[in-house]
């Protein structure tokens, strides 16, 4: 039987003003990371690759404003999204309170036999 995932990878780049890099003495650390989804067109195509994400992350730890940055695919980004919106973070600190900062995920979508 062949098991075919998609993997996620966080990419810990904060995007933003010099000032908002400056303040953040902690980034934000993912805490809760579900996987996306290959859709079965995907998944039929053996589409692979990285989709980009850029999300806003507030002081309460869960990510809003998610937009593709860096398209895969149409069907996967949605999924890149999907995904993505469901994470949470410890959000990044500043002088040990928490700050709003904004940072791009990477979500590697790769095929594997099993």
């Amino acid at each position: 039987m062949n098991r075919r995932i998609a993997w996620l990878v966080f990419s810990v780049s904060l995007v933003g003003t010099a000032l908002m890099l400056a303040q953040a003495k902690t980034p934000p650390k993912p805490i809760y990371t579900p996987d996306a989804e290959y859709t079965l067109a995907a998944r039929r195509d053996r589409v692979q690759g990285i989709a980009v994400v850029r999300l806003r992350l507030d002081t309460d730890g869960v990510p809003h404003d998610v937009k593709v940055i860096r398209s895969l695919r149409s069907d996967l980004d949605e999924k890149a999204v999907e995904a993505v919106s469901k994470w949470r973070f410890d959000p990044a600190t500043q002088d040990g309170k928490p700050i709003a900062v904004s940072i791009n995920v990477e979500v590697n979508f790769r095929l594997y036999s099993k």
